[in-house]
């Protein structure tokens, strides 16, 4: 695993937020259904799982309460046209708030803080069968890939070997604007 990094606190956007988790207990009464809809027909992809393997979590807030939950790292690439990567590993949106453009309105905002946290391409592991995620990914411009060149300490735990990997550059952030609020 890569060495810790500085993960933004809080990141905002127009849509929704995303807020750090600023704890270990990460508890609500929908996690266990985001698990299964992650991981499609695989074991559920838990996200407690994904906070034990090191990985950063955030809630995704939208119209003043928690919606859903991402995590992400920090990885080394074995390639010369990029050194790191954030690798997704865990994005759910609440059932009940599904639909609501809340997922989608995340992604830009893990994006930005993955580029401040020194990456520059984005990937996502995709269960070979979860034909939403990968419509979802696709929308937000992200590609297939034909391979993944992690370091096997970065590679997720979970992650099947037939994983669906998708990649997406990280565009440098054009504004002056402050990006986040740091703790």
């Amino acid at each position: 695993m890569s060495s810790p990094i500085r993960w933004p606190s809080v990141v905002e956007g127009d849509r929704a937020t995303i807020r750090r988790f600023d704890g270990d207990a990460i508890e609500a009464d929908w996690l266990e259904e985001a698990a299964q809809a992650i991981a499609g027909r695989a074991d559920p992809c838990r996200l407690q799982d994904r906070l034990n393997d090191g990985d950063q979590g955030w809630w995704i807030i939208g119209d003043g309460q928690v919606v859903g939950a991402l995590c992400s790292r920090l990885a080394d690439l074995n390639s010369p046209v990029a050194s790191k990567a954030a690798v997704w590993t865990w994005l759910a949106i609440d059932a009940r708030w599904r639909a609501y453009g809340y997922g989608g309105a995340s992604v830009p905002l893990l994006e930005r803080a993955a580029r401040e946290a020194g990456a520059s391409i984005a990937l996502t592991p995709l269960p070979p069968d979860n034909g939403v995620a990968l419509y979802f990914w696709l929308r937000l411009g992200y590609t297939p890939l034909r391979s993944v060149t992690l370091r096997s300490t970065d590679w997720p735990d979970g992650v099947a070997p037939d994983a669906l990997w998708m990649r997406r550059p990280l565009e440098p952030d054009r504004s002056d604007l402050p990006l986040h609020a740091e703790e």
